[in-house]
């Protein structure tokens, strides 16, 4: 019998069930969502996972502040560099090889050229035009780049000069506060008014994330009461259905705008809160696919136009895109992801003198 990874992770003592059932119900938004549109507002699984990687990398180096640990900014790069960019790397080099093959008469548009691909190997496609759709969705990974780089910076500063948890709270809230001012900025003072894709536009829905690793790390007991999980759940259930209403009713621009992507991330980040330590580890099935969302939603969309032209738009196509891609994300994730992954902690040693890596896996 086969024995898959995801099965010992996923069954791991430190693994939130909670937080995998989040990312699947993010993955699978999106992917149904990019196959025809049909499922609406399922683009905003980009939203949560947002929220997601701000809470598991938050989580990761707020766990060294509170041990008193200094930060190591090169080390916690090359973890997540082993992390994201093999998968990265791979969809970026075999899926333009792909593309070539599938569109190259089909449909050129959704080819790389060639002059465009520093955009994507140097992770600044987000501050450019979406021109290739199949690689469109590379912009999300660019804001996560980013990322990884300026939260470790912020906190190693916070660490060295201002060693005060008020201080790690006031940082997180001005950053969150800095998202949405970022939004008016953009959509006031920029020609193009883009306030979707730039890393500025989006560093409150991962510090929303953050924000909670904190809680957790030093104010565990505000979301362990049920009373208080029960408040938080129908705040954020009842306010994201408030922000889907405003949004499908009215045409206002400014809302739309600077005020949506503002506030469904903090929904996601009440709503997360409030179930993180609820057991759900009985949905092995939404667990499963979490576990290799990261390379499903890198490989979908490359195949979105062929099936929809090849195969068509109806339940058993969109089924057997969905299964199709599912299985491209657990080949790249088996023979990419773990092995480098499985590489990891010997290169770490090698570099750091370290012969292990105490955080979660993520």
């Amino acid at each position: 019998m086969i024995q898959l990874k995801s099965h010992e992770v996923i069954n791991a003592p430190g693994r939130n069930s909670s937080v995998d059932i989040f990312r699947s119900l993010a993955i699978l938004s999106v992917v149904i969502y990019h196959y025809d549109r049909k499922l609406p507002f399922g683009y905003l699984g980009v939203d949560l996972f947002f929220v997601i990687s701000g809470l598991l990398i938050g989580n990761i180096l707020i766990g060294y502040l509170k041990k008193g640990e200094k930060i190591n900014f090169f080390k916690f790069i090359i973890q997540r560099g082993f992390k994201i960019w093999p998968s990265y790397f791979s969809y970026l080099f075999i899926g333009s090889l792909i593309a070539v093959i599938l569109y190259h008469t089909m449909a050129p548009d959704m080819i790389i050229p060639l002059n465009k691909y520093c955009r994507y190997i140097f992770f600044y496609s987000n501050f450019t035009s979406n021109e290739v759709w199949s690689f469109g969705h590379l912009w999300s990974l660019c804001v996560e780049e980013h990322f990884y780089i300026m939260l470790p910076i912020l906190l190693l500063v916070i660490q060295r000069f201002f060693p005060d948890k008020k201080v790690l709270v006031t940082a997180l809230l001005l950053v969150i506060v800095a998202g949405f001012v970022f939004k008016v900025l953009a959509l006031n003072f920029t020609n193009g008014k883009d306030t979707y894709g730039a890393t500025y536009n989006r560093i409150d829905a991962l510090g929303w994330g953050v924000l909670l690793s904190i809680i957790l790390n030093y104010f565990p007991t505000i979301i362990k009461q049920r009373v208080s999980q029960l408040f938080m759940l129908t705040i954020g259930v009842l306010l994201f259905c408030l922000m889907i209403f405003l949004f499908d009713n009215y045409e206002w621009f400014f809302f739309r705008k600077c005020v949506f992507h503002s506030i469904v991330p903090f929904c996601f980040f009440l709503m997360i809160a409030a179930t993180y330590h609820w057991n759900m580890s009985g949905l092995k099935w939404l667990r499963f696919i979490a576990y290799y969302s990261y390379n499903w939603y890198l490989w979908h969309p490359l195949w979105v136009t062929w099936f929809n032209k090849k195969i068509g738009t109806g339940l058993l196509a969109h089924l057997a895109f969905l299964i199709f891609t599912f299985l491209t994300a657990m080949a790249f994730t088996i023979f990419i992801e773990e092995f480098f992954m499985g590489k990891r902690n010997k290169f770490i040693h090698k570099w750091f003198g370290e012969r292990k890596i105490q955080v979660k896996a993520v």
